[in-house]
């Protein structure tokens, strides 16, 4: 259906706020509060120097800027005398602000961490599709799933209060190495410390073994594929692992019992869905794999064959082998 169109007079908006490049010139303006140069404006706003001359048109002729200066050392300013100015500039000075408040009230939790994190930080947020706060606590192996917990567990009113998801990742300082060589050190350019070191200052640090850390995430990558290759409508190894993570909580200490948890909440899922995360190469099943719940599903002569293989393919070989036999 075609809009109809709205009178000026009724309805300035439309036309100010009606384009983003208008927006983002319009923010750039609102929160400098001082003349800025055609390229400066252009910068801040991260628009292409040319392109934002037809959005200034538009808002020159909407009264809401104007040009300070002539010829080369023109600038360009919010008009202030504009009656909308003063609500443009508090709109986007609570968007800011919004912001502000959001990493402050992240930062105060991550502070409160114990043991003290290496470090917390946000990144993406300058992602142009992000719409995730994604936090990333670096830590020592062993107190890494207490600090994810811990951390994520006090988000809740966090998430409520500023209407965003927050999505908590952990990292050691070799899987923090792994995922950002120092060729693609620019993807952290962006990224707001909020409690610990600044990720720049430790991400080129290996662990105290990173070979063996690495050794074990491979095997228990290939005990993975191994489970995920049993037979697929097998229901009895589902409930097989279900018995084995009732039978292991009952021992198990609370950070083992949080990531027995986890595995039952996965188990829930479609059987499909068990095999990819079986599978998955990402942070978290790479974590949960070094507790894998299911073992017993493997005989002790497929779980040999298994850590003997040198390929993965030979991992989910030596379960296929096993079965035919």
């Amino acid at each position: 259906m075609r809009a109809t169109p709205q009178s000026a007079l009724r309805a300035p908006l439309n036309g100010m706020l009606g384009a983003e490049a208008n927006v983002r010139l319009l923010r750039v303006l609102a929160l400098a509060q001082t003349p800025l140069a055609s390229g400066e404006l252009a910068r801040r706003a991260a628009l292409g120097r040319t392109s934002i001359y037809p959005a200034l048109e538009s808002l020159e002729r909407a009264g809401i800027v104007t040009f300070v200066g002539a010829g080369a050392q023109r600038q360009v300013a919010l008009r202030t005398q504009h009656p909308l100015a003063r609500p443009i500039v508090e709109l986007f000075r609570a968007e800011d602000q919004r912001l502000v408040d959001l990493l402050a009230a992240l930062g105060e939790v991550a502070k409160g961490l114990k043991p003290s994190p290496v470090g917390v930080w946000v990144e993406g947020l300058s992602h142009p599709l992000n719409d995730i706060v994604s936090c990333w606590v670096l830590g020592a192996p062993k107190t890494l799933t207490q600090l994810t917990d811990a951390f994520w567990q006090q988000l809740e009113p966090i998430e409520r209060e500023f209407d965003v998801h927050v999505e908590v990742h952990g990292t050691t300082r070799s899987e923090l190495a792994a995922r950002v060589p120092p060729e693609e050190s620019d993807v952290l350019d962006d990224a707001v410390v909020l409690a610990g070191a600044i990720p720049r200052s430790v991400r080129h640090l290996d662990e105290d073994s990173p070979k063996g850390h690495e050794e074990h995430d491979t095997r228990g990558r290939r005990l993975g594929i191994a489970l995920a290759a049993k037979p697929k409508r097998d229901t009895g190894l589902v409930r097989a692992a279900r018995s084995q993570i009732a039978e292991r909580s009952k021992k198990a200490s609370p950070g083992e019992q949080r990531e027995l948890r986890e595995w039952a909440r996965i188990l829930a899922m479609s059987p499909a869905r068990v095999r990819r995360f079986l599978t998955d190469p990402g942070e978290r099943a790479t974590r949960l794999r070094q507790t894998l719940p299911a073992l017993g599903i493997l005989s002790p002569a497929e779980r040999d064959r298994v850590l003997k293989a040198r390929t993965d393919d030979e991992a989910r070989q030596a379960v296929i082998a096993g079965r035919r036999r």
